[in-house]
């Protein structure tokens, strides 16, 4: 098992990042969709060995399925819950049919969390700027059901995906009721047996992703929303191993099948499971995952994500701690280590969703000097498939490019970037970008 050391700082800031989460809707509580249930021949595939990318689940009835009997057909099907980690070439030909979001008004590459408030009150000007100032939206259900068909007409390659609170459902909801009357085993539970809930929004309950029933359902839920209202894809949220802190959730959960706590490793490895069933249930459709969390944290043990076939993950800690001060700059090691975990995950054949965040108290001129740093590190490691969400502010709209010393002329990158002393430097086609580590200072120069 390995050191925990690491969460302390994640967690803390955790039960703060989660705070934008806290008006969003779980799969559960999403508009009413038709339910469909998985064919039980496929549902040892849905939960196992990864498929191609082109194969979906198909849908041959409606109404709630039988948690039980789902959840006995893919346990008797699923010999194993481990799953070995695929090789950079695997990773590559499993999302091959998927088509990548292209940047649009910006060359940078651009995504943006919109899963909070700034959505439900946004005009149609706003929506429309969104559309064409970045690749990738996320946002929840019903903020973007009536602006999907509009977002596609005013940009057809913007990738739109829904959001969902990943490994919890929310107590009160229809799919909570059903499942804690059918098959309460799929909810996950401490050593006295209790179900797990997180500090700060205590409806939200964690379900147990070694549960090969749990994660068939998930996947079929999802597939249904996203084909119902015309999503892109989806991302799950929370698939990183915050939940096996105490600090974070009330308490850790046990592996049914060893009567143990879950070590980080196992808890990753059945992350990967559900996003394999997930995938696997979307087939062609885009999947993303919250749950990289930092470079520090990818290269200990979050790294295991990238052995998924989703096709994109975000670091929601990238670069650094929302409520960090703001002149507080990353090491160099830790900034090593943020653009080692970008080509990673492009090896992989996965997109790098990088989310900076100005969470504390800070003047216009520290905040541009932030943007300035972090789209300079960016851009540093910036691979074909790698996007930035800025967010100066907590309230901020994510969706908004107004950061003043946003340049999106440089065109693509020639070469890697380059060390001398302590400054990090890469060419582009129309420009240059610098980072100065002993002065904090990151410079985007346009020819």
């Amino acid at each position: 098992m390995k050191s925990r050391s690491l969460k302390s700082a994640f967690t803390a800031v955790a039960l703060i990042a989660f705070s934008a989460v806290a008006s969003a809707v779980s799969l559960a509580s999403a508009p009413s969709v038709g339910r469909t249930a998985v064919p039980t021949a496929d549902l040892a595939a849905v939960t196992g060995t990864a498929l191609g990318a082109n194969r979906s689940v198909s849908a041959v009835a409606t109404g709630e399925p039988s948690l039980a009997m789902s959840a006995a057909a893919v346990e008797a099907s699923t010999a194993s819950p481990a799953i070995p980690a695929l090789s950079a070439s695997d990773a590559v030909s499993v999302t091959a049919g998927t088509s990548s979001p292209t940047s649009t008004s910006s060359s940078i590459g651009l995504w943006a969390a919109d899963w909070g408030g700034a959505a439900s009150s946004r005009s149609s000007a706003g929506w429309e700027a969104a559309a064409q100032n970045d690749s990738i939206l996320i946002g929840d259900a019903r903020a973007y059901a009536p602006w999907i068909s509009k977002l596609h007409g005013w940009n057809s390659k913007v990738m739109v995906l829904v959001y969902n609170l990943g490994p919890y459902l929310q107590k009160g909801s229809a799919d909570f009721t059903t499942i804690q009357q059918q098959d309460p085993s799929w909810f996950a539970h401490d050593a006295r047996g209790n179900l797990i809930n997180l500090h700060m929004f205590p409806d939200n309950y964690l379900m147990d992703m070694g549960n090969a029933g749990y994660r068939a359902w998930h996947a079929q839920q999802l597939e249904a929303t996203v084909v119902e209202y015309g999503f892109d894809g989806a991302m799950d949220d929370s698939m990183g191993t915050a939940a096996l802190s105490t600090g974070y959730a009330s308490g850790v959960p046990i592996d049914t099948a060893t009567g143990q706590a879950y070590t980080d490793t196992e808890y990753l490895n059945n992350s990967v499971l559900m996003l394999n069933a997930d995938k696997a249930a979307l087939g062609g459709k885009y999947l993303a995952f919250n749950g990289l969390i930092s470079g520090t944290m990818y290269q200990s043990e979050t790294d295991i994500l990238a052995s998924s076939n989703a096709n994109a993950g975000i670091s929601e800690l990238f670069l650094r701690q929302p409520m960090a001060p703001i002149n507080s700059f990353p090491a160099t090691s830790a900034l090593d280590a943020t653009l080692q975990m970008v080509a990673s995950m492009s090896a992989h054949g996965k997109a790098l969703l990088g989310w900076t965040k100005i969470w504390c108290s800070s003047s216009s001129s520290q905040v541009a000097k932030w943007e300035d740093y972090g789209l300079a590190a960016y851009l540093l490691g910036k691979q074909s498939t790698s996007y930035w969400d800025f967010m100066p502010s907590k309230d901020a709209d994510n969706t908004a490019v107004s950061y003043s010393n946003l340049k999106d002329q440089l065109g693509a990158p020639v070469g890697a970037y380059t060390t001398q002393g302590s400054t990090l430097s890469r060419k582009f086609q129309h420009g240059s970008v610098s980072l100065n580590t002993s002065t904090d200072t990151g410079s985007i120069t346009v020819t």
